[in-house]
């Protein structure tokens, strides 16, 4: 059984699971899986470090944003921005409407600073970035995930097979399966921050 690309799962969900006629459904399992992946994972290899100039109250974040790790403001020396919820964010900006950027929060899908610029700055950030969607044909039906973990994606498509094929006892065996694994995942990349290793994180603009 291989597991190497987005038909090759498929194919061995349809084993798992013994049938030969869910070929329209099993998609959704593996979309359901991705959608879990986002709300639960975060690990290194969804970083992404990105920079984007600034020069008003607001600015819109990547599309594929789930979570921030970090922003900085790129002065000299480097200003790190610090979170305040958007109340508190209020209250710092009726005392000062203008200046340079020192706080941050997240509204709907932009960010929003305080004071606003009172002229151009650049910030970068680093943040989580969704699971790349498996497909057959974005990339060769392959991501990070699936190639580096790939019954992650087997046991949580199996996992959510389980609303649509009602009473499976196999289900729960699917659960436990992929709750460990998540939780490997999980514990392989916090000994990896002590470890001295580099992590790999990406570069793209945004904004």
């Amino acid at each position: 059984m291989a597991l190497s690309n987005y038909t090759e799962l498929q194919a061995s969900i349809a084993d798992f699971l013994n049938r030969s006629d869910l070929t329209s459904v099993i998609p959704d399992f593996i979309t359901m899986c991705e959608a879990e992946f986002n709300r639960t994972l975060r690990v290194r290899d969804m970083s992404v470090r990105t920079r984007a100039p600034i020069d008003s109250q607001y600015l819109k974040l990547p599309s594929d944003f789930i979570g921030m790790r970090n922003i900085d403001l790129l002065t000299d020396p480097v200003t790190p921005m610090a979170y305040k919820n958007l109340q508190n964010l209020d209250i710092h900006r009726s005392a000062h409407s203008t200046g340079k950027p020192l706080y941050y929060s997240i509204m709907k899908d932009n960010l929003e600073f305080a004071p606003a610029p009172d002229g151009d700055y650049t910030i970068e950030i680093v943040y989580y970035q969704k699971i790349p969607a498996l497909s057959a044909t974005a990339t060769n039906g392959v991501n990070w995930l699936l190639t580096d973990h790939p019954d992650a994606y087997l046991y949580g498509s199996l996992m959510h097979s389980a609303p649509y094929l009602q009473a499976d006892e196999r289900v729960g065996l699917w659960a436990g399966k992929y709750q460990q694994v998540i939780q490997q995942i999980t514990s392989s990349d916090e000994k990896a921050k002590f470890s001295g290793s580099t992590p790999s994180v990406s570069f793209t603009p945004f904004g």
